[in-house]
């Protein structure tokens, strides 16, 4: 399929600059690939909407929620050159290193061995440009990139989120809270970019969801720079996703076991999610689709390979996408998944593209626009569901 496909226009004036006062008051769009229908809700009624959908409460079922619980890390270091131009250091990676591959910009300007200062206070010396291809940067005198993030810091917002040159700090500390989900694990710190599908929820919610027979688990992938990038190729598998490291806890794939076993529904909260489990189960069985994985759910040999890969970082590199435009992409465990709208010619837009087919795709984001959602990271949330059973 051609990239140009996915593409869509969006009024400006959708596009989400900045989070809501309340984070459960989002708008909620609920849609079934099965009927094609479309119903408008509000976020904060999503355990109600879950119920309503699967029918948990007179078919006595249970719903599991499996959200990504990476934490982000403020990647984004404004800085100054000696000639006092502005310019940052988008950093890829952090940790204990001799230097970190990192964005540069003005990436056209910026020499190697050059030294770059705090915008904030241009006499203070941060990093040292090791390599312009790719690039790469030291700190100065061995500092703790951890502590240089802590103090110049900032939340690593997309570009369409226009922050700009204005140094407002109340703006910036907003979002330290608000581009980070409730249940990030402080152990996880890793991700560049925020899985924004969770930034809706509250600990309310949760509660509420807990309340009503829909659990909640947690898997860990740390999202990188490449999952919000627009596809820059002609045809989409053309495409080379970036590499991503994810990890699933025994405790989570004996539970989706569980799960499979009494045929009861599995949401995903956010493509991150969503693809952290399809690359463990597509790694743990290649060989097996969906219905098999779920037939031999209970074959004790199974799950026993299962938990072996359990517990264990992997790297993935998928991309889930539609060869055509009639094509289903059905996930190997999953019936629906909890996401944002998504920018057009988005790996992430061909993904929901894929689950829900390409027309129907057309047609959700098409009712959305028509009803004023907001768009993107600190945009409104939908519920889609995909599952053949339900």
């Amino acid at each position: 399929m051609k990239t140009s496909f996915f593409n869509y226009e969006l009024p400006e004036e959708l596009i989400a600059q900045v989070p809501l006062k309340k984070r459960e008051n989002s708008r909620l769009l609920v849609a079934r690939s099965l009927n094609k229908s479309i119903v408008d809700s509000d976020f904060i009624q999503i355990a109600d909407e879950i119920n309503r959908v699967f029918n948990l409460k007179n078919k006595n079922l249970k719903a599991l929620l499996i959200a990504n619980d990476s934490r982000v890390y403020p990647a984004r270091v404004r800085i100054r050159r000696k000639t006092g131009a502005r310019g940052e250091v988008f950093l890829l990676e952090r940790g204990n290193k001799d230097f970190y591959r990192c964005l540069l910009r003005p990436k056209s300007k910026i020499k190697q061995g050059e030294i770059l200062y705090a915008d904030q206070d241009e006499l203070k010396p941060l990093f040292k440009v090791t390599s312009l291809s790719p690039p790469h940067v030291e700190t100065i005198d061995s500092l703790p990139l951890d502590y240089l993030l802590e103090q110049y810091g900032e939340m690593p917002l997309p570009p369409y989120i226009q922050r700009g040159k204005v140094d407002n700090k109340d703006l910036k500390e907003i979002d330290k809270e608000r581009y980070q989900t409730v249940y990030s694990n402080k152990m996880e710190i890793g991700s560049s970019a925020a899985p924004t599908a969770g930034l809706h929820f509250t600990p309310e919610i949760i509660q509420k969801c807990t309340e009503n027979n829909i659990e909640f688990a947690s898997v860990t992938l740390h999202v990188g720079l490449g999952t919000f990038q627009p596809v820059q190729t002609e045809n989409v598998h053309q495409h080379n996703m970036h590499e991503e490291h994810y990890i699933v806890s025994k405790d989570v794939a004996e539970k989706i076991t569980l799960y499979l076993e009494n045929d009861w529904p599995i949401i995903f909260v956010g493509t991150t999610a969503l693809r952290a489990v399809e690359s463990f189960y597509r790694a743990v069985f290649p060989e097996f689709n969906r219905y098999e994985i779920k037939q031999k759910a209970k074959d004790k040999e199974l799950n026993k390979h299962i938990l072996n890969f359990a517990d264990k970082w992997h790297a993935t590199r998928i991309f889930i996408h539609p060869t055509h435009e009639n094509d289903i992409v059905t996930p190997c465990v999953g019936n629906a998944i909890i996401t944002n709208f998504h920018q057009p010619e988005s790996t992430l837009a061909m993904l929901i593209s894929a689950l829900m087919g390409f027309n129907f795709w057309k047609e959700i984001y098409s009712h959305a626009i028509c009803k004023k959602y907001r768009f993107f990271s600190y945009g409104d949330s939908s519920l889609l569901v995909f599952g053949e059973n339900f």
